[in-house]
C-alpha cells in the first residue's frame, strides 16, 4: 500500500489495508467526478442507472439513479464545492468509525487501548458518529474527557459542539494517526 507522507511511504497495520484500499478507490472516484462530470455522464450514458443493488430480502433490485451526476456537474471543479466537501467529510466519518471498530477487535491492539493514540481515535470516532461534532453526552451518560493529547492536538471539554473534520482535523491527520497507532502495535509485537 502506498500512501506518501512528505515523500516517504507510511506503514499501516495489516488489519486496515483492505479498508485503506477502499478509501483510495473512493477518493479517486470522487476526484474523477469533480474533474470530469461530463466524462462521467458520457461513461454512464448507455446505462439507465449508475448501479443496481441486488437484495436478499426481496426479489426487487435497488436502482441508484444518475441525478448525482447533475449535482456534481452544477458545482464544477473550480467553483464552490459543498457537495464534494460534505461527501468527503461523510466518507471520513464512516471510515473513522470503521477503522476504530476494526482496531478494537484486533488482538494486536488489545494492550494498547489505554494509549493516548487509541484514546484520541476513540474520541474522533465519537465525533464522527455525532455528525462530525465533538459530543460528550447528556445527563447521566455525559462523559467529559480529561485532556487527551496526540502530537500537536488536544481533545478537551471546550471542543464540545465544534466540527471534527475540515476544522479540528485536516484530511491527512487521520492517516498520520493511523500510522502512529500501527507503529505502536508493531513495537508491541516486536517486544513480545
Amino acid at each position: 500500500m502506498m500512501i506518501d507522507f512528505i515523500d516517504e511511504e507510511i506503514e499501516f497495520h495489516k488489519s486496515i489495508y483492505g479498508l485503506l484500499d477502499s478509501f483510495r478507490v473512493t477518493i479517486a472516484a470522487l476526484n474523477y467526478l469533480q474533474i470530469s462530470p461530463l466524462g462521467a455522464k458520457k461513461q454512464f450514458e448507455s446505462f439507465p442507472y449508475l448501479i443496481n443493488l441486488p437484495c436478499s430480502v426481496t426479489d426487487k433490485v435497488v436502482k441508484i439513479d444518475k441525478t448525482i451526476l447533475d449535482l456534481v456537474e452544477m458545482e464544477g471543479f473550480q467553483g464552490k464545492v459543498p457537495l464534494y466537501s460534505k461527501t468527503l467529510i461523510d466518507f471520513y466519518r464512516i471510515f473513522t468509525i470503521a477503522v476504530k471498530d476494526i482496531l478494537w477487535g484486533e488482538q494486536d491492539f488489545q494492550k494498547l487501548l489505554d494509549s493516548p493514540e487509541l484514546e484520541f481515535l476513540r474520541h474522533i470516532r465519537n465525533a464522527s458518529a455525532h455528525n462530525n461534532s465533538f459530543f460528550w453526552g447528556v445527563g447521566k451518560k455525559r462523559i467529559i474527557p480529561s485532556s487527551v493529547k496526540w502530537r500537536t492536538k488536544t481533545i478537551e471539554e471546550s471542543l464540545e459542539g465544534k466540527p471534527l473534520y475540515m476544522d479540528f482535523m485536516k484530511l491527512g491527520d487521520l492517516f498520520v494517526l493511523l500510522a502512529d497507532i500501527s507503529k505502536l502495535a508493531n513495537m508491541k509485537l516486536n517486544r513480545s
